[in-house]
């Protein structure tokens, strides 16, 4: 019980440092697994392009734990919040093949 305390706290420190908490009442797991679609830069903020957080290759495994609107690209104004490596950041949904059920932040 304890890990999964500490595992909680860990995501929720994780957002917190990128701007955001996960709001009360929302379902579906912490986090799961989603892979970049293609070539992929996150930023550390879903509201302009600057930042940079990472650059990542297509196919890159990565920790996804919500999402939430942003500026929007494309049509479509959603942006997921990531972690790798330790270090979060968001991505645009163009750019992901997030997991199913994934809760908004």
């Amino acid at each position: 019980m304890s890990k999964l305390i500490a595992a909680a706290a860990l995501t929720a420190g994780a957002l917190g440092a990128i701007g955001g908490t996960a709001e009360a009442g929302t379902t579906g797991p912490a986090s799961a697994t989603g892979v970049t679609k293609g070539f992929a830069t996150t930023y550390s903020s879903p509201s302009d392009q600057t930042g940079v957080v990472h650059h990542l290759q297509p196919n890159t495994q990565v920790t996804t734990m919500c999402f939430r609107e942003g500026q929007v690209l494309n049509g479509n104004p959603l942006w997921f919040i990531i972690n790798v490596d330790g270090e979060s950041a968001y991505v645009h949904r163009d750019l992901i093949a997030p997991p199913a059920d994934l809760p908004h932040c």
